[in-house]
């Protein structure tokens, strides 16, 4: 039995930041010299970073060239603040994540990531906590504003393009991504949607916390292979 492979997201699925992104990007926009106070009210969850980044810069009302010269700037200096903002802040691994990463080697899963953190983004959050040797590769949001993107993109980036996978995530957008690129989803209420909202999205199955996963990897195994 070929084991299906398992696509975390990364915020509020693996770990808290304490809000460190945030931050970092707000720095960021001041630093180069643009208004801070579009950013509020900016919807994060379950975007790609660049799709983000790019509706903040339009909000401050840059568009064209002008836009894609201020996104190179305001990213570098939002990436370079990152670790300033993790170091800053009482962040944290979630509950079972430690776990579930040790029964999937132990079992042999593939994991990856499917996230919409740029990928040096993803790398500075998880080595803040630890975790980032633990995946082999995946899918991020450099390229895409389309979080469906990131889940063909890990499978394509850990060779296994095609084969069965499981899609773990926090948000409605990462059920809807998963069943988008033909994967499963399980969804964790440890973000802000509650596990009726989650169940409502449709996905598979739906977990208070990924303490609960270390126990149905079998179950994955035989749905998902």
């Amino acid at each position: 039995m070929r084991l299906p492979v398992l696509l975390f997201d990364v915020d509020l699925t693996l770990v808290d930041t304490g809000g460190a992104g945030r931050a970092a990007m707000r720095w960021a926009f001041a630093a180069s010299g643009l208004p801070t106070e579009p950013l509020e009210g900016l919807l994060y969850d379950g975007r790609t970073d660049r799709a983000i980044f790019r509706e903040a810069l339009a909000r401050v009302g840059l568009g064209g060239a002008a836009m894609e010269e201020a996104y190179d700037v305001v990213v570098e200096r939002y990436l370079e603040r990152l670790p300033a903002e993790l170091e800053a802040r009482d962040g944290r691994v979630l509950p079972g994540v430690p776990d579930v990463l040790a029964r999937c080697r132990a079992f042999g899963y593939r994991v990856g990531l499917a996230t919409g953190n740029f990928r040096r983004g993803a790398e500075r959050k998880l080595s803040h906590f630890g975790l980032w040797e633990a995946f082999a590769g995946g899918g991020f949001g450099d390229d895409t504003e389309v979080r469906a993107d990131l889940v063909a993109a890990a499978l394509r980036e850990l060779g296994h393009a095609g084969a069965a996978a499981w899609v773990i995530g926090d948000t409605p957008r990462d059920v809807e991504a998963a069943h988008a690129a033909g994967a499963r989803a399980i969804a964790v209420a440890t973000g802000r949607y509650s596990t009726e909202e989650l169940a409502a999205a449709g996905a598979e199955i739906v977990l208070p916390d990924l303490s609960e996963l270390v126990g149905r990897l079998d179950e994955l195994a035989a749905q998902g292979s």
